[in-house]
């Protein structure tokens, strides 16, 4: 299938025919993420991209101002084919300039492209639609690495539903869940989302059984509500996955340790179960401890990665935890894992409360990796 840019290569362009569009920042942001990307791919693959210039000049133009539409060729501009990379910024690691000007060099092992870029190859097509009142409802595609599912959906609707806000789905089985999701506008009456539902216990599943039983749909921004019925069943099986049991992983420091116990890597991905101690004096002392891992390679690659939520008993800080990481290099045969502790407490000095944070990093953890 073509893409954006060798449609638009195909289009007899007159500039008359051009129409702007004022759009928010987060479209242009995704423009020119979506620009830049696309060239660095081809760059990658074959030197044709040279082809795509004069339709990715277009969009350069476009970028800083509006966006431009085509009314006599919309019909030939496809939707949008990957919605997991849509919402993957896939610039961890990068900064300030760098992530403005992001670009790749040759020296570099590995491309900073972000957590969710290999999922749609490896996704099951749902493209279920459901419509209640007024609204249309679409789930497009499901990936299940045996602990996680993540979907993708795009929703029509006249109203607007902003960042809409409803019920996460449920995974037969499954009794310990968190999840996290996000909804964004990408044109009139049109939105597409896409989030994540966890399985926080150790039971790893072949099969995600999943039931979507939504009747609301909530504006967190203005407040509103639309009712009706949009339900939704279906399964998706677990890709191939490769689990390393760990043993006497640990880092400790200032009454905090972290273990990590276990590493499942997946074709797209991979995930790390650590959990974290808090000893009785910190935890007398803070209001809330929380840690998180940044990891590279010992080929120097850095790893995007989203938390999937933790578990722990009510009233303690001992929380287990588990973070999908970005696709893992295959010539890689160490991660450095550095733990990264912070905590909050209120201080209620002269009847003014504040929240007073610290943060701190624990020794490194090596995991060797077995192949």
């Amino acid at each position: 299938m073509k893409d954006i840019y060798q449609l638009l290569n195909d289009v007899n362009l007159d500039e008359i025919e051009f129409e702007e569009m004022e759009v928010s920042a987060l479209e242009k942001a995704n423009v020119k993420r979506t620009l830049k990307k696309s060239i660095i791919i081809k760059n990658k693959q074959t030197k044709a991209w040279k082809m795509n210039i004069a339709a990715a000049s277009i969009l350069v133009g476009l970028s800083l101002t509006s966006f431009v539409t085509l009314p006599a060729y919309a019909g030939n501009i496809p939707v949008i084919e990957d919605i997991f990379r849509f919402f993957d910024h896939g610039t961890t690691g990068l900064s300030g300039a760098d992530k403005e000007d992001f670009n790749e060099s040759k020296d570099t092992q590995k491309k900073n492209i972000g957590l969710y870029y290999d999922y749609k190859k490896y996704s099951n097509e749902i493209n279920i639609t459901k419509e209640s009142n007024g609204v249309k409802f679409t789930i497009n595609d499901a990936v299940f690495d045996g602990k996680t599912a993540t979907l993708t959906y795009t929703i029509e609707s006249e109203q607007d539903i902003g960042n809409a806000n409803f019920t996460l789905p449920r995974i037969s089985g499954m009794y310990a869940t968190g999840g996290t999701g996000i909804t964004t506008k990408i044109d009139t009456n049109k939105y597409v989302g896409f989030l994540t539902v966890n399985n926080l216990e150790d039971e790893k599943f072949d099969v995600a059984d999943i039931k979507w039983n939504i009747d609301s749909i909530k504006n967190p921004d203005n407040k509103t509500e639309i009712k009706g019925d949009w339900k939704f069943d279906f399964s998706v099986k677990a890709t191939e996955s490769k689990v390393q049991i760990l043993s006497g992983i640990t880092s400790e420091k200032n009454g905090v340790k972290v273990n990590v116990e276990k590493i499942s890597i997946t074709p797209m991905s991979f995930t790390l179960f650590y959990n974290q101690e808090v000893s009785e004096l910190i935890q007398s002392t803070w209001d809330g401890v929380h840690v998180d891992l940044e990891i590279k390679d010992d080929l120097g690659n850095i790893y995007s990665g989203q938390e999937n939520g933790g578990e722990g008993a009510e009233g303690t800080y001992n929380i287990n935890w588990s973070k999908t990481f970005e696709k893992l290099d295959q010539k890689a045969s160490k991660l450095i894992i550095t733990p990264h502790v912070k905590s909050s407490h209120n201080s209620n000095a002269q009847a003014k409360p504040n929240t007073v944070k610290e943060e701190h990093k624990l020794d490194d953890i090596i995991i060797e990796l077995v192949k």
